[in-house]
């Protein structure tokens, strides 16, 4: 079988979503491959590792190129690192398939944002934010001066974070204009979970409340009402 990375199965380093008893939990793709993945054992609210049998079966989902992916794996070991982190051993029990959004904690949310992608530099805010991609707003402006990047441009974004600046690579999956003439953008972060993206993940986790329910489409899924009119 020809997989393909991101859309049959998480590349090394990809952002997972596992939901435990009804709670939506965070982890980390190691090794990778048809056969079987690894994952670290994800973290609960309260600073505790996730206790499974083995055996079980968990939906695990990840974002790839804008979309949700989700797929049926079974728990068949649990291995200490020579770090001492403990990480799953994963094996799929089935095709990875298209999930949904409610499978990726999104949090509306308003933060300084500037995006630079091609030969476009944006200056605005988040509209809502998810470990996977970004929705942002900039002001209206003349086109001629105030250009739109194009869907698959690829640059850095970066947001203020508690006064930290924290930037992520990222690359754009849809653009267009507001009927007020706000600039619309969408974009999937891309690259390793370094430094700036754990700071991210860790801010949407502690501030999304409990019973979070997604405020908005990831990228690339349907639009809300105030679809862009025109698009780049």
């Amino acid at each position: 079988m020809n997989d393909v990375f991101g859309q049959d199965r998480p590349e090394r380093g990809s952002v997972l979503h596992v939901v435990l008893d009804g709670v939506p939990l965070t982890s980390t793709a190691g090794a990778s491959s048809e056969q079987s993945l690894v994952a670290e054992v994800p973290m609960t609210r309260t600073g505790r590792r996730s206790r499974v049998a083995l055996g079980a079966e968990l939906q695990v989902s990840w974002g790839s190129r804008g979309k949700v992916r989700t797929r049926s794996y079974r728990v068949a070991d649990v291995v200490v690192s020579d770090s001492g982190r403990p990480d799953w051993h994963l094996v799929p029990l089935a095709p990875a398939a298209e999930g949904t959004r409610r499978a990726v904690p999104r949090y509306t949310v308003a933060l300084p944002a500037v995006l630079v992608a091609a030969d476009v530099r944006l200056v605005g805010q988040t509209v809502d934010i998810s470990v996977a991609g970004v929705r942002l707003s900039f002001p209206a402006g003349p086109p001629a001066t105030h250009p739109l990047p194009a869907p698959g441009d690829t640059g850095q974004l970066a947001v203020l974070l508690d006064e930290v600046r924290t930037a992520v690579p990222a690359v754009v999956v849809r653009s267009g204009l507001l009927p007020d003439g706000t600039r619309d953008v969408r974009v999937y972060l891309t690259g390793e979970l370094d430094e700036d993206r754990r700071r991210l993940r860790d801010y949407i986790l502690a501030a999304a409340p409990e019973d979070d329910v997604p405020a908005g489409p990831l990228p690339g899924t349907d639009q809300p009402k105030d679809e862009p009119v025109s698009a780049s």
